[in-house]
């Protein structure tokens, strides 16, 4: 294995927490009978910002910044690398800073005998497609290449696994798979757990349910059900599992803002749950729980094609006809609920100031971020990253801008205030300790 290579100085910024209420929640009631979920709050936040010349040596001054790999992970834990590997190019998960997290992983000092898993949903039915097999990598190597990499080199604790959703998907919108498996209980086989009592609601009573994934490991044959743990033979094992939300950075759309940590999370959620899914009636997937009644002629006229859908979708935008921020509020249930993970990087060294896949709408900032407070974090990540970078393109940015600002008020911002209703986080610049050192 190459050896790590050595990080000087780097810089991080520590900012301080807010504790905030968290959004209603259907269907359960607090001791107080007001049907609101108390939030747990969070008193302080910790961002990591690298810019040390590589991905590699980025990655490993974040790592420095949380006292080493060994401060994060056991020796015999289940390591679980969330990637992006629904897009391409800067829109997938730069895959030369997740090589540099596995060596850090297998090189822990202490030693290393568990196993490390890449995994992801991309929602779609083909398996081994988009960031998977991509020929337009973020990095080396695409991220099938990379788990060969490791393999090939005698690691057979590294692995790929790939989540399906599990409901039926009649009409898709957000990809088109569906079709996998359901899981009633902890430790009951592979596939996804619908836990339909807990739910993120919006004001108007959309429900969102909460769902994860329960995978086999490759090597050990282990249950690993995200929320419960590690189940060998119907019992729980007690075996630790750490997780690592590893995405990238970019402009998604006038509807979404911008695309960073949190929304990374959505490749665990399954998407059939709930519309667009057929089942169960009532619910909302995790995309369209802020869906309007005007979204139907949106995807009436989107079916159409044509002449037909530039009128309407012109008439009626799609960000007129889906408040995304509820995404937003339902994935910061969901990591208030089912699991927050350990830590959250976002590996900002090819970013898309107006697009994912659109390289003339890129830059190369080569920088990494990393806390274990995704709202705070994408404020930064927006503000100090791709702000800059958005800016600096000058009129090819411009109709970006006010979508990747945190700070002004439009989807990233009600996107991010969402999430902090039911997690916490801190918005605002002001009052930041901003300690920046940087390495070339």
């Amino acid at each position: 294995m190459k050896e790590p290579e050595h990080v000087g100085r780097r810089e991080f910024i520590a900012v301080t927490g807010l504790t905030l209420a968290a959004s209603a929640c259907g269907g359960r009631e607090d001791s107080s009978g007001s049907g609101a979920v108390p939030s747990v709050p969070r008193s302080s936040a910790r961002v990591a910002i690298a810019r040390a010349g590589t991905p590699e040596r980025n990655l490993r001054a974040a790592l420095d910044a949380w006292g080493g790999i060994e401060s994060l992970v056991g020796p015999e834990d289940l390591v679980l690398l969330k990637v992006n590997a629904q897009w391409y190019a800067q829109g997938m998960t730069n895959t030369d800073a997740v090589g540099e997290l596995v060596r850090a992983i297998l090189d822990r000092p202490g030693g290393f005998t568990g196993e490390v898993v890449i995994a992801d949903n991309h929602h779609y039915a083909k398996e081994l497609s988009r960031g998977w097999t991509t020929d337009r990598p973020n990095g080396r190597r695409n991220l099938q290449q990379l788990v060969d990499f490791f393999r090939s080199a005698g690691h057979d604790e590294v692995a790929a696994v790939q989540w399906r959703d599990a409901g039926a998907n009649p009409e898709p919108w957000q990809g088109d798979a569906g079709g996998g498996t359901r899981v009633s209980a902890p430790g009951a086989g592979e596939g996804y757990r619908w836990w339909l009592e807990e739910c993120y609601a919006t004001e108007d009573g959309k429900r969102c349910a909460m769902t994860w994934p329960v995978f086999k490991t490759p090597k050990s044959g282990e249950l690993v059900d995200l929320k419960d743990g590690i189940y060998r033979d119907g019992v729980a094992t007690g075996r630790p599992v750490r997780m690592f939300n590893l995405s990238s950075l970019n402009h998604h759309s006038r509807y979404a803002g911008v695309t960073a940590s949190i929304k990374n999370l959505m490749g665990v959620v399954d998407m059939t749950c709930g519309f667009q899914g057929p089942e169960p009636e009532g619910y909302y997937n995790t995309h369209y729980i802020g869906m309007r009644s005007s979204h139907a002629a949106w995807r009436w006229a989107k079916r159409r094609g044509g002449a037909l859908r530039r009128l309407v979708h012109r008439m009626v935008p799609e960000e007129n006809a889906l408040d995304f921020e509820h995404t937003g509020g339902a994935l910061g249930h969901w990591m208030r609920t089912v699991r927050m993970p350990d830590l959250h990087i976002v590996t900002a060294e090819w970013v898309g100031f107006g697009s994912r896949t659109v390289e003339k709408l890129s830059g190369r900032p080569g920088m990494l971020l990393a806390s274990d407070d995704p709202v705070t974090l994408d404020a930064v990540a927006g503000r100090d990253v791709l702000v800059p970078l958005t800016r600096k393109a000058g009129a090819s940015g411009r109709p970006f801008l006010s979508y990747n600002d945190p700070d002004r008020e439009g989807p990233f911002r009600r996107f991010l205030s969402r999430t902090r209703q039911e997690i916490g986080g801190v918005l605002s610049p002001e009052g930041l300790d901003l300690v920046r050192t940087i390495e070339p």
